[in-house]
C-alpha cells in the first residue's frame, strides 16, 4: 500500500476518535414485546469503518485506463448516467485527472474529457472488447488523433463505480475558518459533452459515498483544530452508500464541523443526514419566502431494501437501529422521533421537503437566513 493510501486509511481510523455514538453493543438481544420504534443502541466502531473502507477501496482500484502515455488507475468519483453508461474521474500517480465515460452497450462510443482542455471519443463497442470471467478489456483508438487506448475494468466491481459518490469537497482557508464547499464532479463534463440535453439542475447534482468520506478525512487531518463549516453549495441528491455516509456524518460531528445549505444548494435523503451532523446548522434561503419547503432545500423520505419498505422491516433490525442511533447522536432526544418522521414523510421513491414547523419540532435547522 502506498503512502497515499495509508493517508486515506488513517483518515478512516480517526473518524470515531472520542465518539460516543452508540449507547450499547451490536450483540443480539431477545425481543419479548412488539417494538414500536427502533432502539438507539448500535455500536459504530473503527473496525466496521475500516472494513467498509477496504471493501470500497477495491472498487476505487478496479479500473486501469492507458491513454497518451499515462496510466490512470485510481477512481475518484463515479456517476451512473443510465443502466449501461457510467462516468468516472480517474487519477494517475502524478495526481493528474481525467473523466472517462464508459458505455457498455453493444454498439457504443466512450468519451474522454479533461476539464477545460480537451474532449475526445473512441469506439468501445462489442467488436473492440475482450470480455473475460473477471475483467473486460477495451482496445481502441481515439477519434480525433487516433491515439491508442486501452481500458481494463473488473466486471464485478463495475456496477459499484456509481456508488462511490460524485460530490467534490473543496477546502477554502479563510482567516480563522475553513469553509468546505461542495460541487458536482461532472458538471463541466456534462455541460461540454451533452449541453442542453442535460438540465442545469442535473449538471449541478451529485451524490455522496466513500469519495466524500475520504475527502473529508483528508481535510480534517490537514486542518485539525481549525473551525470548519461544510457548505452544501450544489444539489445533493442523496447517498449511494448509507453505511459509509453515517460514518461521514460521525466525522462531521466528532470534529465539531458546522453545516450550511447555501442559497445555491439543497440536501435530500443522505444529504440531509450529513446536514443534521453539523454542530450548528444553517439554511440560507434560496428565495425570500416564509414557506421554506417551497424552496426545496432540505428533503427527506423513507427507504426500502428493494423488496420491502422500511416499515415492513422489523424495528429490531440492525438497519433501523443504525439510523436511530445516528439521529439520536445528531439530534439528541428528538433523533429517533425524527427518524420515524422520515419513514412517514414520503415513500422511498418520493420526496418531502421539510417545513419550518417540522424543523422546529425536531430542532433540525438552527438558523434560517436570507
Amino acid at each position: 500500500m502506498t503512502s497515499y493510501r495509508k493517508l486515506l486509511l488513517a483518515s478512516s481510523l480517526m473518524v470515531l476518535a472520542g465518539c460516543n455514538s452508540g449507547s450499547g453493543s451490536d450483540s443480539k438481544t431477545t425481543i419479548t414485546k412488539q417494538v414500536t420504534k427502533p432502539a438507539a443502541d448500535y455500536n459504530f466502531n473503527n473496525e466496521e469503518i475500516t472494513e467498509l473502507y477496504i471493501n470500497r477501496d477495491k472498487v476505487l482500484n478496479s479500473v486501469n485506463f492507458y491513454y497518451n502515455g499515462q496510466v490512470y488507475d485510481r477512481v475518484l468519483f463515479g456517476e451512473e448516467l443510465d443502466d449501461n453508461i457510467t462516468v468516472i474521474r480517474l487519477m494517475d500517480k502524478y495526481a493528474e485527472t481525467i473523466d472517462l465515460m464508459i458505455n457498455r452497450n453493444e454498439e457504443a462510443e466512450c468519451i474522454i474529457y479533461s476539464d477545460n482542455q480537451y474532449s475526445d471519443k473512441f469506439d468501445c463497442g462489442k467488436e473492440v472488447q475482450s470480455v473475460g470471467e473477471e475483467t473486460t478489456v477495451i482496445q481502441s483508438k481515439s477519434v480525433n488523433d487516433h491515439t491508442p487506448i486501452l481500458v481494463e475494468y473488473n466486471n464485478e466491481d463495475f456496477e459499484y463505480l456509481s456508488h462511490i459518490g460524485s460530490t467534490v469537497l473543496t477546502a477554502i482557508n479563510e482567516y480563522d475558518q475553513v469553509d468546505i464547499e461542495t460541487s458536482a464532479a461532472f458538471k463541466n463534463f456534462l455541460r461540454y459533452n451533452f449541453g442542453q440535453d442535460v438540465s442545469e439542475r442535473d449538471q449541478n447534482s451529485s451524490t455522496l459515498g466513500i469519495s466524500t468520506f475520504i475527502q473529508l478525512g483528508n481535510i480534517v487531518q490537514t486542518y485539525t483544530g481549525r473551525e470548519m463549516l461544510l457548505k452544501f453549495d450544489n444539489i445533493i441528491n442523496g447517498s449511494s452508500d448509507d453505511d459509509v455516509n453515517m460514518y461521514t456524518g460521525l466525522m462531521i460531528r466528532n470534529h465539531e464541523i458546522a453545516t450550511m445549505v447555501t442559497k445555491n444548494g439543497s440536501v435530500f435523503s443522505g444529504g440531509t443526514d450529513l446536514f443534521s451532523a453539523g454542530v450548528e446548522r444553517t439554511l440560507e434561503r434560496k428565495a425570500p419566502t416564509n414557506a421554506i419547503e417551497l424552496n426545496k432545500q432540505v428533503g427527506v423520505h423513507s427507504w426500502s431494501d428493494g423488496e420491502k419498505t422500511a416499515k415492513e422491516i422489523p424495528y429490531s433490525d440492525v438497519s433501523h437501529r443504525k439510523q436511530a442511533t445516528y439521529f439520536k447522536t445528531m439530534l439528541g432526544d428528538k433523533g429517533v422521533d425524527f427518524y420515524m418522521y422520515t419513514l412517514d414523510s414520503a415513500p422511498a421513491s418520493g420526496e418531502h421537503w421539510v417545513t419550518k414547523k417540522e424543523s422546529d419540532k425536531y430542532n433540525l435547522i438552527h438558523n434560517i437566513v436570507d
